[in-house]
């Protein structure tokens, strides 16, 4: 097989991954843009950008930017949960890449499994373990600890 029939096959096999990011990452984030410089008639406008960046509320003279408050602690339980991420992942790989061919098959299902469930369902086993009559509670109850509240909690968003 010569280069240039190599090249038209490799990108013919790469066109399904370039549509499925344009319509799930490109198209998406057009709407976001569109919205963020439209009003409710849809005229451009630049008030949601100006609103985002200015004081919201005012109580006993404290000012509050609320979306920007949002902003940062999205921000922070992001930068939170990538250091877990790498903290947790990096030593998996290395023993990952110290293990034996056959390990590596298990132990990579075992760590993909979670990936193929619906997230919906992932939702709901977390919240099943987390709320307060869960089975991480009830875990702690029964070895006369004293239970934690956990669901609608910072923890459970980066858990």
């Amino acid at each position: 097989m010569n280069n240039k029939t190599r090249s038209v096959i490799q990108r013919l096999t790469l066109t399904p991954c370039s549509i499925w990011a344009v319509l799930f990452i490109a198209v998406p984030l057009l709407f976001v843009a569109y919205y963020a410089f439209t009003d409710n008639d849809f005229a451009f406008t630049t008030a949601n950008i100006t609103r985002f960046f200015t004081a919201t509320s005012e109580s006993d003279g404290v000012v509050t930017h609320t979306y920007l408050l949002i902003f940062w602690r999205s921000l922070k339980l992001a930068v939170i949960s990538t250091l877990l991420c790498l903290l947790m992942g990096y030593p998996i790989a290395f023993i990952l890449s110290r293990a034996s061919a056959r390990t590596q098959k298990i132990l990579i299902t075992l760590i993909m499994i979670p990936m193929w469930m619906n997230f919906l369902i992932r939702t709901y086993a977390w919240m099943t373990i987390l709320q307060d009559t869960g089975i991480l509670n009830s875990l702690l109850r029964a070895l006369h600890l004293r239970p934690v509240h956990i669901i609608g909690t910072e923890t459970a968003v980066i858990i």
